[in-house]
């Protein structure tokens, strides 16, 4: 074994040195480490753009681990992966999928849905989200750098392309940079939007590319409310009850995975709606398929449904552009336990009402058609 080690390091060695590179290759586990001034060209099958990954990570020396073909074996789906570290700068994790195997979950900034920090959409034409998870108890967006945050962009790719649609997530560390600073935000998209453009054109997939991001808001808390009557994102159109005054919102602009919480007064979540689009509502089906629970489990085979009294799901279909959409009403857990047939309770009536809104607005907005009726 050790001969056939130092074999496989002589022969690196000599190929590195033949195409006049100046670093290392180090193969273990599910990774292989380079180390040099000219890795970047190679990292995740040569899908990142130089100048871009440098011009947000930094000059100094660099280090990629690229995924190799077991990880990606082992996860059907995975085009390419990489890390990249550069010395006294930041790190990005890109991750590249094929998005159609939905039993892959999609690389989605949502991880449960009562995530108590909302991303914001990407805009600028790119169907995408950009956020990062709360580091205090409260939820607020820690004032410092060196914070993880993430962007998730999809493709929907031409009818011609083999590929339907295509994921890239990054997630990015900047040295130094905070989310409180408006000109920091747009460098964590950039290495997001220049490597979609690359995959786009390796995969075949031809995807209409949206344009340079600008600007991007900041994701939003979980209490960052406002009142119901004034919602104009993603709970917009919604009506008030006497249980129901308050609301917390983002923009839509294109967002792939919407979502609107409401409150009652004293702030306390009463539902969350959420509106899923092209890979995300493929994936929502098929977990509620898998861990559904009772009578109260959408499918893409029933158009809609209201909940019955035992389920905390509600939901309604809509036919779009990128395959069927998906939008739910659940009831807030805490809520749920405390509200069992209580005057307090609002009434199915009014969530049926509210699900119909907040979906035909969500389906106007991504020229869906009109959704089935709950």
């Amino acid at each position: 074994m050790a001969v056939r080690r130092i074999i496989l390091r002589a022969v690196i060695a000599l190929a590195v040195t033949a195409a006049g590179v100046l670093g290392y290759l180090d193969v273990h586990g599910d990774f292989q480490r380079w180390s040099d001034n000219s890795a970047l060209d190679g990292a995740c099958d040569g899908l990142l753009d130089r100048d871009v990954v440098r011009g947000v990570l930094g000059a100094g020396e660099v280090e990629v681990e690229d995924e190799d073909e077991s990880y990606a074996r082992a996860y059907r789906g995975l085009i390419a992966g990489c890390q990249v570290q550069v010395d006294g700068g930041g790190s990005a994790e890109i991750r590249i999928r094929d998005a159609a195997y939905v039993e892959e979950h999609v690389d989605s900034l949502y991880k449960s849905s009562v995530s108590r920090v909302l991303p914001v959409p990407v805009g600028y034409g790119w169907s995408g989200l950009f956020g990062a998870d709360p580091e205090e108890p409260k939820g607020y967006l820690v004032s410092h750098g060196d914070k993880d945050v993430t962007v998730s962009l999809l493709l929907d790719c031409a009818e011609s392309s083999k590929v339907k649609s295509l994921s890239v997530t990054v997630e990015t560390s900047l040295r130094g940079a905070t989310l409180d600073d408006p000109a920091n935000r747009p460098e964590y998209a950039r290495i997001a939007t220049s490597t979609a453009a690359k995959a786009s054109k390796k995969q075949g997939c031809e995807a209409k590319l949206g344009k340079p991001v600008r600007r991007l808001g900041l994701p939003v808390t979980e209490d960052e409310y406002q009142p119901l009557r004034t919602a104009d994102g993603t709970c917009s159109g919604i009506s008030t009850a006497k249980e129901v005054t308050l609301a917390t919102e983002t923009d839509r602009r294109g967002a792939p995975y919407e979502i609107c919480r409401l409150s009652d007064a004293d702030t306390s979540a009463r539902y969350l709606l959420k509106g899923q689009f092209g890979p995300y509502a493929q994936e929502a089906y098929a977990d509620y398929q898998e861990f559904g629970y009772g009578k109260s489990r959408p499918s893409p085979d029933v158009a809609a449904q209201q909940r019955v009294t035992d389920g905390p799901v509600s939901w309604t279909s809509a036919t779009c552009p990128d395959g069927l959409a998906l939008f739910t009403l659940e009831v807030a857990a805490d809520e749920d336990k405390d509200r069992k047939n209580t005057a307090s309770t609002p009434s199915l009536a009014y969530e049926r009402a509210a699900l119909r809104a907040f979906a035909e607005h969500a389906a106007e907005a991504h020229g869906c058609s009109a959704p089935a009726t709950p």
